[in-house]
């Protein structure tokens, strides 16, 4: 009887023993696990969507990534990007639209200034669009990644620069694409849109133009007068000086003056936005989209 339970005793010890080893994990391992989990949960493509919007509603989307299983948006209805992202990518795996439709990221427009001795201000560059669609059905679609338009004031806001579009989209029916156009009357179009704002040019020209009975406009440090041009934006060299360097004798102030020639210089920078588009043969999977990197 004795023997019986020191026999018994010593199995279950042994058991626990092995037990106990089996499921014991080292404290790296298991701290990968839970990085692991913890990066499988933010990943957008475990994260999907329903996103149905009814007839003329609007969505407006903070995230700078978004999955769908499906994406229906009815006529006229609009997806507005929040102008606060530095891009914007959209898959759906199941996408019906309707007539009319828009997904928008245009920059803001600058303010009109209030009164006559302020300068207007800058317009907003927009948001660049990466969409990776497979389309079910589409009556017409416009995607807007315009720069916003410069405000209106003594010295011009610069309109903001237009923002990329990268379309990737599956298909079983042909499919319209057309770039700066705003008639969306033919099925299955896909207008695609994404040049410079608008500004007051003229008066921006003015500002920076040579006055009148004056050709020196600028003066080199090296000895060398040179003459603006503000429409290719480059200076001429006139001719060799041994003087003192001449004065600008415009009638507006310094200030203006300097604030038109910085704008002038800012505008060349904002361009319009770059497009690219591809049809494929195969329906869009979730790992096939590339995010871009998040600017901090």
């Amino acid at each position: 009887m004795i023997q019986t339970k020191s026999f018994l005793i010593i199995f279950l010890l042994g058991f626990w023993g092995t037990t106990a080893i089996a499921q014991y994990v080292p404290k790296k391992q298991r701290e990968a696990q839970q990085k692991k989990k913890a990066a499988l949960a933010k990943d957008p493509s475990n994260q999907l969507y329903t996103v149905k919007l009814k007839k003329r509603r609007q969505l407006t989307i903070v995230k700078p990534v978004v999955f769908c299983d499906t994406l229906i948006m009815e006529d006229e209805s609009v997806i507005k990007v929040s102008p606060t992202l530095p891009s914007f990518t959209l898959y759906a795996k199941y996408v019906k639209i309707g007539k009319h439709c828009l997904i928008t990221s245009k920059g803001i427009d600058g303010v009109n200034a209030a009164r006559k001795n302020l300068n207007g201000g800058w317009g907003r560059n927009a948001v660049p669009i990466n969409l990776y669609l497979n389309l079910q059905s589409l009556g017409s679609l416009q995607i807007d990644a315009r720069g916003g338009d410069g405000g209106k004031g003594k010295v011009p806001g610069i309109y903001g620069a237009g923002g990329n579009i990268k379309l990737i989209y599956y298909a079983s029916f042909g499919v319209t694409l057309r770039k700066l156009s705003q008639s969306n009357s033919t099925k299955s179009t896909i207008v695609l849109r994404n040049n410079r704002g608008e500004m007051d040019l003229k008066t921006l020209a003015k500002l920076n133009a040579v006055p009148k009975n004056q050709n020196l406009y600028a003066v080199d440090p090296s000895r060398t007068l040179r003459l603006y041009n503000p429409q290719t934006n480059t200076f001429k060299i006139i001719e060799e000086f041994g003087g003192r360097p001449i004065k600008n004798d415009s009638s507006l102030p310094s200030r203006d003056k300097t604030s038109a020639q910085k704008a002038e210089s800012a505008r060349h920078k904002r361009k319009d936005g770059k497009t690219t588009f591809k049809r494929v043969q195969m329906p869009i999977q979730a790992l096939d989209v590339k995010i871009p990197p998040q600017k901090k």
